[in-house]
């Protein structure tokens, strides 16, 4: 099954997504005809299996603000040592070890790929501009650090996840309503589509073998 010319992907990846599709058809199928037959079973086991799992509380904590200005400025000479001194050992490599033909090699990918070329030349350029960056800002810390404090004092920012997301988390029963009022009309069509997805799952595996 050769079709990124990426072995990990061909190998490994898109035979697993298949064999998942074979798999979730075949659940599929099961559930539909269980509509057709058990509607009533089905849908008094299902019903309970309905729980709104919030990860609020749980994300809670990433949510906090954690200020490291302090520590930072505290040790800024060391903090512009190891920006100046990793932000130079990348330029070096960048410039003296980076082989686009090489890495692509390493990644299994095809190395006449434009597109494998196109994306680890945009991540050299990605690392150079940043270790640039790094380097301006080991300078700024450690020799200009009035500056570098007046720049946070307009970049630092908190934005609030769960105004953005609000309504995002609410559960809506709308499919589940409609399949306890019409579970015949909707284990035929389950199952239709179920049977439809396993037997191509099914067909592009065999064909591919």
């Amino acid at each position: 099954m050769l079709l990124t010319h990426n072995s990990l992907i061909d190998q490994l990846l898109i035979p697993a997504l298949y064999a998942f599709f074979l798999v979730a058809g075949i659940a599929g199928i099961v559930l539909g005809v269980a509509l057709i037959i058990m509607r009533g079973r089905v849908v008094h086991v299902l019903g309970p299996m309905n729980r709104w799992v919030s990860g609020r509380k749980t994300l809670d904590p990433l949510e906090a603000v954690h200020r490291i200005e302090p520590t930072v400025y505290k040790y800024r000479r060391w903090f512009s040592a190891v920006f100046i001194v990793g932000a130079a050992l990348s330029l070096i490599i960048l410039f003296a070890r980076l082989s686009v033909a090489g890495v692509i090699s390493l990644l299994g990918a095809n190395s006449f790929s434009p597109v494998a070329a196109w994306l680890v030349s945009s991540l050299g350029w990605m690392l150079l501009a940043g270790s640039v960056l790094a380097i301006a800002v080991g300078v700024i810390l450690g020799f200009f650090p009035q500056y570098l404090a007046s720049l946070e004092a307009c970049a630092n920012r908190w934005y609030a996840s769960n105004r953005v997301g609000k309504g995002a988390d609410e559960m809506v029963f709308t499919f589940d309503r409609w399949i306890e009022s019409s579970p015949r009309v909707a284990g035929w069509i389950i199952a239709t589509a179920a049977l439809a997805l396993t037997v191509n799952s099914a067909f592009v595996m065999l064909a591919h073998r």
